[in-house]
């Protein structure tokens, strides 16, 4: 029993963006059984997209005659207008009434939420082919039945059952489980990442899962599509369609259902026939998803594929301030299949040159407590140039190594007051800058933040500033690339001048030095992947939650998640090479 997926598409695909444009590009939605009482579904599915949705939206309540200020109507055919999208959240015995008026009406797509059709037994199941088979009758597609809604950026759609905080992005999110679903969006949103589409796909009574996806792979703005999987209906229609896309952007599952307790939870939870878990296993594996095994490495892996360049190969060098995380992460790395290379000798030489004679003279490389900040910054680079590497590991990264911390105890404050306490004798060097800086010409900024770099650097190593030039020209470059030209820094560069002009010794104080410091090492990361094209996957020592920089990079919280998404990335490559895809 159950409300498995369909065997089939119930429509050809060859008009698939036709049917589902009501769907995910909605003009005017109706909302049936919207409430002005707060303890229904109704009420916060209203005014979820009462808040949010940039469309013409309509509440169809039998009883109200308006909704939270809101003209209602009782019934889909006295709504005024065409209608593209009903979200329907009524009992499941009223639901096939009111999909006869939808197709009366002409509406095009709905979003079952109710609950309590197949996933419930024979009597449910029933009601849920007659919803279906009158959604057919007028072309209607169906999310659902059993969901949580859905979100598309397109039309600030937040059709959910309950608030939710989300965010325009390069993410899609299709998702059987609708609790998962919401904490993926919520981790994702904590982690500075956001969503084009977000789906909550409940029972798929009608549009399958790898319909989803085949939409999501022709969108250009989606890069990268995440998939909580409990049961698919036709495993080779899945492989089919979605091989198709991941030659173009990857896909991401998560998938239960490995032990036999799993599959009955599934069961019982969504009613999708999980099956034997080696045949889902060999369908990703043919159609080019990378299965995962939890909803934390679904999001790490994602983010992992929208940030980082492909490595053509396995050969990773460790670079890290600790020598026993140093061993972790090597240990992760040969667990994974990744081949923790012996360092290249110009790499060696270039080392035992910059770092004190302790350092530990091979892979991972361990600068054994130099406390140059600087020396072990330059390092990513020289281990990049080097043919016989394919990625980076960059370990303590963030709060462990990151600039800010090392300045937080106060250090930085006096540094930054003496800095100050010259310019404010300088306003028309401060205004010459703030022009600059406003112009949006390049090498006037470079002008501007070379002089910068230099006195940040200066406050790192005092007195050891010999011979790091070619140093300085490249965390320039790196600082002056466009995108990060929209950073935070310059917004505190700007105040800091500013208030130099005008003399406000409280615009002063607000700009702190690690202000400026901290988009300097995501950059730096950012200008070696681009320059290099090889991935450089960081690190943090504190196992706490990070974000997504300014520079778009993601520092992981340990070795471990760390080696997994570089070990999934290579997995992404070879089966893109075996397909012939150039990458």
């Amino acid at each position: 029993m159950g409300c498995s997926p369909e065997k089939k598409g119930n429509m050809q695909t060859d008009s698939l963006h036709r049917d589902l444009a009501p769907l995910f590009e909605p003009d005017a939605v109706v909302v049936v059984g919207a409430s002005n009482d707060r303890n229904k579904w109704g009420y916060s599915t209203f005014k979820s997209l009462l808040d949010h949705f940039e469309g013409e939206l309509h509440p169809v309540n039998l009883h109200a005659p308006e909704i939270l200020g809101r003209k209602a109507y009782s019934r889909v055919i006295d709504v005024p207008g065409a209608v593209d999208l009903a979200v329907i959240v009524i009992p499941p015995e009223g639901v096939a009434g009111v999909m006869e008026d939808c197709v009366s009406k002409g509406v095009r797509a709905a979003v079952i939420i109710t609950a309590g059709f197949a996933e419930v037994g024979p009597k449910g199941k029933a009601l849920q082919d007659e919803v279906v088979r009158v959604a057919r009758k007028g072309g209607i597609r169906l999310v659902g039945p059993n969901c949580m809604g859905m979100w598309s950026a397109a039309r600030n759609l937040t059709a959910f059952m309950f608030p939710m905080r989300i965010t325009d992005g390069p993410l899609a999110l299709i998702s059987q489980g609708g609790n998962i679903g919401g904490a993926l969006v919520a981790d994702a949103t904590a982690r500075g990442v956001g969503f084009r589409h977000y789906v909550s796909c409940g029972c798929t009574a009608d549009i399958q899962i790898e319909d989803y996806i085949e939409y999501m792979g022709e969108d250009e703005t989606v890069k990268v599509i995440m998939v909580y999987i409990e049961g698919l209906g036709d495993g080779n229609r899945f492989v089919r369609k979605v091989s198709r896309v991941t030659r173009k952007k990857p896909v991401v599952a998560l998938k239960p259902g490995k032990t036999d307790a799993a599959a009955r939870a599934i069961s019982s939870h969504s009613g999708a026939l999980s099956g034997q878990d080696a045949l889902y296993e060999a369908a990703f594996r043919r159609a080019g998803v990378l299965r995962v095994d939890s909803s934390t490495e679904l999001l790490d892996v994602a983010i992992g594929l929208l940030t980082q360049p492909l490595p053509a190969g396995r050969r990773v060098v460790i670079t890290t301030p600790g020598g026993s995380y140093g061993v972790m992460c090597a240990e992760a790395c040969a667990l994974r299949g990744l081949e923790v290379i012996p360092l290249p000798e110009r790499a060696m030489a270039a080392f035992n040159a910059m770092f004190p004679e302790r350092w530990s003279h091979g892979n991972p490389v361990d600068p054994a407590g130099d406390r140059d900040f600087v020396q072990y910054l330059k390092a990513p680079e020289i281990v990049l140039q080097c043919p016989e590497v394919d990625a980076l590991i960059f370990m303590g990264f963030g709060t462990f190594s990151g600039i800010s911390s090392v300045f937080a105890g106060g250090k930085g404050g006096p540094g930054l007051r003496r800095w100050v306490g010259r310019l404010a004798d300088r306003k028309e060097m401060a205004g010459a800058m703030l022009e600059a800086l406003d112009s949006g010409d390049p090498d006037g900024i470079r002008k501007v933040i070379r002089p910068v770099v230099e006195w940040i650097f200066a406050q790192m190593m005092p007195g050891r500033a010999k011979g790091t030039e070619d140093f300085m020209d490249s965390v320039t470059e790196a600082l002056t690339d466009p995108q990060m030209l929209k950073s935070s820094l310059y917004d505190h560069l700007k105040a800091f001048f500013r208030a130099v002009v005008t003399g406000d010794d409280s615009g002063l104080e607000a700009v702190r030095l690690f202000d400026l410091m901290d988009p300097v090492p995501g950059a730096i990361v950012r200008r070696l992947t681009k320059k290099y094209q090889k991935p450089v996957i960081t690190t943090t020592f504190t196992e706490g939650n990070t974000r997504l920089s300014e520079a778009s990079h993601f520092p992981y919280p340990n070795s471990d998640r760390a080696s997994n998404v570089l070990a999934k990335l290579l997995e992404y490559r070879e089966y893109l090479d075996g397909a012939g895809v150039r990458v």
